[in-house]
């Protein structure tokens, strides 16, 4: 689907596609916890069962550090922040030698909390902030242009901690009224390159109520549609609004942004061949913001590579995003012709000798394409998936964690109707030439 711009699919060549699997992946989910202090329109989680035993939560990180060969885990929820023992998890996962990193809305984010969680060994945080939420501490107006000040806000109070000394990201659920501010989010981040270490774009998703399709436990009378509405946060009867994709993203920064803005690495989907279901961006500035240019794919290839062979494992998150200038030069010896703008922009602003003692800093952007349906009713999910949890004993994607809090199984789509019009559209689109 789309509807900004799908007529520019790059090629899959042109980027390294991140080698993560199952069991030998960057990224654990690790759920606490239920319970929120505001509300998403985008939230995957509805509130079943409140804060989660400790001891349990214990278990599940020794199974990440077994099974799945993780590097970090992100704690989520529910808010993670309001969980009595939120310092404590920190810190038993720190001591596994695993990074504990908060996925947050920041509402109840303090300097004393935010010091002990510093302590006890936290590596980063991802503060979820868009327009969209329900926030006690900002106007019901505002626009993602006012959000900036509450960004800059936690940005400053993360750094006043910490000193750039853990991974500070900011992520926005994209939705159709927020998806034109996403440049002013970046222009935002560009300038603070040494407290704003990346950003993710989540593109709004849910599981769409129409007719022409139904679910099989709505099959079984068990349910109505009215009862899944309700017991499942993630549903949406105005299919329009989840036709976000990534492509449509990019799109829209290559159009504001041009060379100064390139994906190097990527993870598809498990449907549709073409799409980019997690598409991420390094870019290398000064700490005045200027931006030399990309990474290339031959260098984040390379890194993956050295920190598996070097540490055992792939990673996503560094706590810290301060850069040698000399090792960007050094790119060029490992064959990542994509670079080659970045070391001549940064060669001609280097000439000072005094600039080769100033660090440079790397931003990420990351673009998250959640699960779609494809025009047959079978779900498109992300392959090779980081954000999976654990039930029974298993891992499954969180985004559809709730599915098997309710019923103890994934719930399936059977489509009745005929092809609509936007089907058609959407099918023309997925079988166009790339």
């Amino acid at each position: 689907m789309g509807f900004y711009n799908t007529d520019n699919w790059p090629e899959k060549a042109n980027y390294y596609r991140f080698p993560w699997s199952n069991n030998d992946n960057p990224i654990s989910w690790l759920e606490i916890t239920d319970v929120c202090n505001i509300f998403c329109k985008g939230c995957y989680r509805k509130q079943l069962a409140g804060h989660r035993p400790f001891e349990e939560l214990k278990k599940e990180v020794d199974f990440f550090k077994r099974v799945r060969n993780t590097d970090g885990i992100s704690i989520a929820g529910g808010e993670p922040l309001i969980y009595p023992d939120i310092v404590k998890l920190v810190d038993y996962i720190a001591s596994v030698g695993i990074k504990p990193v908060i996925i947050t809305n920041t509402y109840a984010l303090t300097k004393g909390l935010l010091q002990d969680l510093y302590n006890a060994g936290l590596s980063g945080i991802t503060a979820h902030i868009d327009m969209i939420q329900d926030r006690p501490d900002v106007e019901e107006s505002w626009t993602e242009i006012d959000m900036m000040q509450l960004r800059q806000k936690k940005a400053d109070l993360m750094w006043d901690v910490t000193r750039g000394n853990m991974n500070v990201s900011f992520n926005s659920t994209i939705y159709h009224e927020n998806f034109k501010y996403i440049p002013d989010i970046v222009r935002w981040a560009r300038k603070n390159p040494k407290k704003v270490h990346g950003l993710v774009f989540i593109t709004y998703r849910g599981i769409p109520i129409k007719e022409g399709i139904t679910y099989d436990v709505l099959d079984q009378e068990k349910e109505t549609s009215a009862d899944l509405q309700n017991e499942l946060q993630y549903t949406e009867t105005e299919v329009d609004q989840i036709d976000i994709m990534s492509v449509d993203v990019y799109n829209l920064l290559k159009d504001n942004f041009g060379e100064s803005y390139e994906p190097c690495a990527y993870l598809g989907g498990t449907g549709h061949i073409k799409h980019y279901k997690w598409w991420v961006n390094a870019s290398i500035m000064e700490k005045n913001g200027m931006v030399h240019g990309p990474i290339g794919p031959r260098t984040m290839e390379y890194l993956q590579t050295k920190h598996h062979w070097k540490k055992g494992t792939y990673f996503t998150y560094f706590k810290k995003n301060r850069i040698p200038r000399i090792a960007i030069l050094l790119t060029g010896l490992i064959g990542d012709k994509r670079m080659k703008k970045t070391r001549q922009n940064l060669f001609k602003k280097s000439l000072n000798p005094a600039k080769w003692f100033q660090p440079l800093y790397s931003q990420s952007i990351g673009i998250v394409q959640a699960p779609d349906m494809m025009e047959n009713g079978m779900p498109s999910m992300c392959e090779s998936c980081p954000d999976m949890c654990v039930w029974e004993d298993n891992l499954v994607n969180s985004c559809r964690l709730d599915e098997y809090r309710k019923f103890g199984r994934l719930m399936n789509a059977i489509v009745y109707s005929s092809k609509s019009e936007s089907d058609k559209r959407v099918e023309a689109e997925e079988t166009a030439k790339v």
